[in-house]
């Protein structure tokens, strides 16, 4: 399981793609879509700031009418493939008067506009794919790339939040069940004190938690999935499986790596990978800290 194809994936069809068929005018899925579905046309999504992450209404980037364009300042951090990308959905400030989650908006960001700064940022996992730090110097975007209303975008942004916790939950759940696949055939042909070590029950039962724990993982994801092609609301669900997939991968690298002992730290072997990949997602796509409030609030506490 290569968790960098997983990111590109996410980063591009389900937040770029996914922000565009969510919050796009007819027109613009019209005319960039087909490139997309194509691989012709990357999009990737630009909303954490420097100083706004988990309080992300809190964002400063602004965008200013002047005439048919708006005028784009400001910066975002951690935009996985904005190197690479074709747009950049940026969300921004365009009314500064309001509470700040009823004055944003959402833009189409031609990568190639002048002003607009790309620098890739060095991360210990995911190394296919770069990270970046976007910089927004007085970037003109035409009004046809406004999506939605001005001063909307925080209804909007809601309604691709759903769809972006499944994905990471769905990486997730591959990536544990890598993990698992990799320790388990490890277990089998490790041997110690004249047996496989998996025939030892200190072994076996760890392998036994990670493979029914990554299908609970797995059937809280596809319920969140199912729900959410039916249009059934399933926002809660959606952090379940976003928080117990996401601490589950990490937690089933981390047992991989105990099981391999010295080799699981070695760089030949796939397991450090998994290790150093699993703990991002706990982060990516709201933090697990975040989606405990959400599960709190929508339970009713």
């Amino acid at each position: 399981v290569a968790g960098t194809i997983g990111m590109l994936f996410v980063s591009v069809a389900v937040f770029g793609g996914g922000a565009l068929m969510e919050c796009g005018t007819e027109e613009q899925r019209q005319r960039i879509l087909p490139g997309l579905g194509k691989g012709e046309t990357i999009i990737v999504f630009a909303l954490t700031e420097p100083n706004s992450g988990s309080d992300a209404a809190a964002l400063r980037t602004t965008a200013d009418a002047d005439g048919d364009d708006f005028v784009l300042n400001g910066s975002k951090i951690f935009c996985t493939g904005a190197l690479i990308a074709d747009y950049i959905v940026t969300v921004v400030r365009t009314n500064r008067s309001v509470p700040n989650h009823k004055g944003l908006s959402l833009f189409l960001v031609d990568r190639k506009s002048p002003g607009l700064s790309i620098r890739p940022l060095p991360k210990l996992g995911y190394k296919a794919i770069q990270t970046c730090e976007v910089g927004y110097d007085n970037v003109r975007v035409p009004r046809a790339n406004l999506m939605g209303e001005v001063d909307q975008g925080w209804p909007l942004l809601l309604r691709t939040l759903d769809v972006e916790r499944i994905s990471t939950a769905a990486m997730a759940v591959g990536m544990s069940d890598g993990a698992f696949s990799y320790a388990l055939q490890y277990s089998k042909e490790r041997e110690q004190f004249g047996q496989p070590i998996g025939k030892f029950q200190v072994i076996s039962h760890m392998l036994a938690d990670m493979a029914a724990e990554t299908e609970v993982g797995r059937l809280l994801t596809y319920q969140a999935a199912s729900k959410k092609t039916q249009g059934i609301p399933c926002s809660l669900e959606a952090s379940m499986a976003k928080a117990y997939s996401t601490e589950l991968a990490t937690r089933t690298a981390t047992r991989g790596m105990q099981i391999m002992g010295g080799y699981g730290y070695m760089m030949e072997y796939d397991m450090q990978r998994y290790y150093r990949e699993a703990k991002l997602l706990e982060v990516a796509g709201g933090s697990n800290q975040i989606q405990h409030e959400i599960i709190a609030k929508l339970i009713g506490l």
